[in-house]
């Protein structure tokens, strides 16, 4: 499918995506509209020969495909200004709690699919949780939105009513890999190793860990006992997560990170 893309929002989200897109060579630049507020959000965008707007209204009428990349907060702002242009068209949702059905009902005549990346998109190793087609959705406007996000990593497929149990998974995921990093880069620190070595070591250890998780076939559980001697240093450092009940924390930080996307919700 031959489609014109408008992307609403010119964050670091929407940078993840086009980065993606052009890598890849999903879409010329002549054929991607892109708006924000903010005109130096833009300034990198135009110089690539995508067409930039601070008006909405434009995007959302050149657009066949539209993406709305902005906070769920903003949405009740944007959909009023775009609503007379959407009908008969794809809006393509990244807000957490947003539901398809609020969309359409916003945006009478569009269809609707959600979508939760996440920031690796930048590097084209990111992670997508795409809704499963509705009905009304086009089969080949579904796989043009599957392609877009393919272009910058993994895709996967879920109910819609899963999106916001999703958020932690790969969503805000990174963010607490980011904050276990930065822990330990400070322990590291306190025991007197430079920080550029300790964060060297633990990000190359996070990658290789990732790696055995998607290649060795093997559970998180075996692939912990491997790493864990009876009677050795690991086994006693993982005592200290059973003492504090790690398991627990990661319980309620789901819990909280759902409960704000139904907050946040429509």
């Amino acid at each position: 499918m031959e489609f014109t893309l408008g992307l609403i929002g010119a964050g670091n989200m929407a940078g993840a995506i086009l980065h993606g897109i052009l890598s890849q060579k999903i879409l010329p630049t002549d054929r991607i509209y892109l708006s924000n507020r903010h005109e130096e959000k833009l300034r990198p965008w135009a110089m690539q020969g995508i067409h930039t707007t601070t008006d909405n209204c434009v995007v959302a009428e050149k657009a066949e495909l539209l993406i709305l990349a902005v906070k769920p907060q903003m949405l009740k702002d944007v959909l009023p200004e775009i609503r007379s242009l959407t009908s008969g068209k794809c809006i393509i949702s990244i807000a957490a709690g947003i539901s398809s059905a609020y969309l359409k009902q916003e945006l009478p005549g569009s269809h609707a699919v959600l979508v939760m990346p996440n920031t690796p998109l930048l590097l084209g190793k990111g992670a997508t949780a795409i809704a499963r087609k509705a009905d009304d959705v086009p089969q080949e406007e579904y796989d043009a939105v599957v392609r877009i996000f393919s272009a910058a990593g993994t895709v996967a497929f879920v109910n819609e009513e899963q999106l916001n149990a999703v958020i932690p998974v790969n969503g805000s995921s990174p963010a607490f890999f980011f904050r276990m990093a930065e822990a330990m880069v400070q322990e590291a620190e306190r025991r007197g190793i430079d920080r550029e070595t300790a964060l060297t070591l633990i990000a190359r250890t996070m990658e290789g860990a990732s790696a055995m998780l998607l290649e060795s076939g093997k559970t998180p559980e075996e692939l912990t006992r491997q790493v864990c001697s009876p009677g050795g240093t690991t086994l006693a450092a993982l005592t200290a997560w059973d003492d504090f009940k790690f398991e627990d924390m990661m319980t309620e930080s789901f819990d909280r990170c759902i409960r704000r996307a139904e907050e946040l919700g429509q």
